[in-house]
């Protein structure tokens, strides 16, 4: 019975990358971690063949992963978790870029520059099915600016609406300068 399941579930991993061969994620990279800090925003860029939904983020780096907006309130950046984010057909997502990202929350260690972070993204084919895409980030030096890493943002405007009611959101707000 133990090698029934064994090959069973052999079987279903191998099946895995024929799906995620439909999605593929470049230019993920997040910075390293001041002292005390116990979250990090990752970027990278995914592009879909076919019309998808990135619909979830898990590390066992952190306690959980979250895809986030961002929205200005006044002279305040406000980041809000939303459910999913859609990733059009042929068209390459840069989270990071708009203000959409990731985010790891409740590091277990701190993230340390030259090293490599592993986490998943879930995405949710046109066909209706999930898959889960394995990632290594590329963590960068704390001060990363400019073209090397400095997360570009749109007018608000711009940015996706949020698929939660606005009270029911967790909010985390950042001054940015």
């Amino acid at each position: 019975m133990k090698r029934i399941l064994c090959v069973g579930l052999l079987a279903m991993m191998v099946a895995v990358p024929a799906f995620a061969d439909e999605v593929k994620v470049t230019k993920a990279w997040t910075r390293a971690t001041a002292p005390g800090q116990d979250s990090a925003a990752v970027q990278l860029t995914i592009t879909s063949d076919k019309d998808a939904t990135l619909v979830g983020v898990l590390s066992g780096s952190a306690q959980r992963g979250e895809i986030h907006t961002m929205v200005m309130e006044g002279d305040v950046m406000k980041m809000r978790a939303i459910d999913s984010l859609p990733l059009p057909a042929k068209t390459p997502v840069t989270l990071g870029a708009d203000g959409n990202h990731l985010m790891l929350i409740g590091l277990k260690n701190p993230l340390k520059a030259g090293r490599k972070l592993p986490f998943a993204i879930m995405v949710k084919l046109a066909n209706g099915k999930t898959t889960t895409i394995r990632i290594l980030a590329a963590i960068k030096p704390l001060d990363t600016t400019g073209n090397d890493g400095q997360m570009q943002m749109q007018p608000a405007m711009q940015m996706q609406p949020a698929t939660q009611p606005e009270a029911a959101m967790p909010q985390h707000e950042h001054q940015h300068q």
